[in-house]
C-alpha cells in the first residue's frame, strides 16, 4: 500500500494538469495529512517513547524521550532548512545545463530520512492499533511527498528513465525499512528491542511533528491562501488519532 501510494503520487505530478482545482484538492488532502501526523506524533508516538524509556531507565527524572525527539528534530531541521536550501541556491547559480539538477536528489535524500524513521517505527510496532495509526499517517503523507518530489524532478528536466527510477526508489524506502524494523525486533534481545523501539518511537514522533508543523501547516496555512475547510480537515486528522488512542486504551 505504501509503495503504490508513493508511485501514484509521483506519477500524478507528471500526468495531472496544473489546474486550480487539482491544487485545491491536494491542499485539502495535505491539511488532513497534517492533522494525522500531528496527532500521531503528539498523541501516540511521544507517549509511547516516554513509556519505553521509563521501562529502560526506571523512575529517572530526566526526560530522555524528549531529548531524543529534540535532537532528531534539530538534525532534520539542519538537513532540510540548511542543506536542502543551500543545494537549491547552488543549483540556481550553476550553468543552464545543470540548473536544478542537484536539488531534487537532495530533496529525495531528506524525504527518505523521514521514510526510514517512520518505516522502522512501523516495523518494530507489535500492537495492531498503534501500527494501524502509524500506517495511516505514513499513507497520508507518502503520496504528497512523492508528488512534491515528482514536481521537483520534472522541473529539473531529467529524462524519463531517471524520473521512474527515482520515484520507485523513494516509494520503496518505507516498505524496506518496515521489513528491516521487523527483522531487528525479532533478532534483538528483549532489553535491546525495548531500547530500539523507545528510540525510534521518539524519532518517529519528531518526524511526524516536524512534517506536520514545518512542512504541511507552514505551507497550507501561512504561505498559501487558507481555505476555511482546511481547519476542519486538520482537526479531523487529529481526531482520528484521538479515537485510535481511546480504542487502544479499551483493548
Amino acid at each position: 500500500m505504501i509503495f503504490f501510494t508513493g508511485i501514484a503520487g509521483g506519477f500524478l505530478s507528471k500526468w495531472l494538469p496544473a489546474s486550480n482545482k487539482s491544487a485545491v484538492l491536494f491542499s485539502l488532502g495535505n491539511a488532513f495529512a497534517g492533522g494525522v501526523f500531528l496527532g500521531a506524533g503528539l498523541i501516540h508516538m511521544l507517549p509511547d517513547a516516554q513509556s519505553g524509556f521509563q521501562s529502560i531507565v526506571g523512575d529517572s527524572d530526566y526526560p530522555w524521550f524528549a531529548l531524543i525527539c529534540v535532537l532528531g528534530f534539530l538534525v532534520i531541521f539542519f538537513l532540510e532548512r540548511v542543506l536542502l536550501h543551500h543545494s537549491h541556491d547552488t543549483a540556481l547559480i550553476e550553468s543552464p545545463v545543470s540548473k536544478h539538477t542537484l536539488y531534487p536528489f537532495v530533496l529525495m535524500f531528506v524525504l527518505s530520512i523521514h521514510s526510514i524513521i517512520a518505516g522502522i517505527a512501523l516495523g518494530i510496532e507489535d500492537r495492531s492499533v498503534e501500527a494501524a495509526i502509524i500506517l495511516l499517517a505514513v499513507l497520508a503523507h507518502k503520496g504528497t511527498a512523492s508528488f512534491a518530489l515528482g514536481v521537483s524532478l520534472l522541473r529539473s528536466k531529467i529524462d524519463k528513465k531517471k524520473f521512474i527510477s527515482t520515484i520507485s526508489f523513494f516509494s520503496f524506502m518505507t516498505p524496506l525499512e518496515i521489513i528491516l524494523g521487523y527483522i531487528f525486533s525479532v533478532l534483538l534481545s528483549v532489553n535491546a528491542e525495548q531500547r530500539f523501539e523507545a528510540i525510534f518511537d521518539a524519532l518517529a514522533a519528531e518526524t511526524f511533528i516536524y512534517i506536520a508543523i514545518l512542512d504541511i501547516l507552514n505551507e497550507e496555512f501561512f504561505r498559501s491562501k487558507k481555505n476555511d475547510f482546511q481547519i476542519f480537515l486538520l482537526a479531523g486528522g487529529i481526531r482520528n488519532n484521538g479515537s485510535g488512542c481511546y480504542l487502544s486504551m479499551i483493548i
